[in-house]
């Protein structure tokens, strides 16, 4: 929030702040910290701006250039796409 009290008149700034603040504490702070990235990643500090990224379910999804890797993390399902690749290529070899 550093960068909304660099704008200017302080006080005017500790309101955008305090109502920024109220909306994240509405949400779960994993998401709040997301949201939060997401704006100062596209350097959108106003609330709509913030609420727009939560109401949209925005801060769910990865920052551009970031890679997520679900087979990583333990997920129970998930597949590496090179298994992907590979099952393609067995399907077309079937079928011929």
């Amino acid at each position: 929030m550093g960068v909304i009290f660099d704008a200017g008149d302080v006080l005017t700034q500790l309101r955008r702040v305090q109502a920024i603040v109220s909306h994240l504490e509405t949400f779960p702070p994993v998401r709040a910290q997301a949201a939060a990235r997401r704006a100062l990643h596209f350097g959108c500090t106003d609330y709509r701006g913030i609420k727009n990224i939560l109401k949209a379910g925005l801060d769910l999804e990865p920052l551009p250039g970031e890679c997520v890797r679900a087979w990583s993390k333990g997920a129970r399902f998930a597949r590496k796409p090179t298994e992907f690749l590979f099952a393609q290529e067995e399907s077309i070899h079937v079928h011929h």
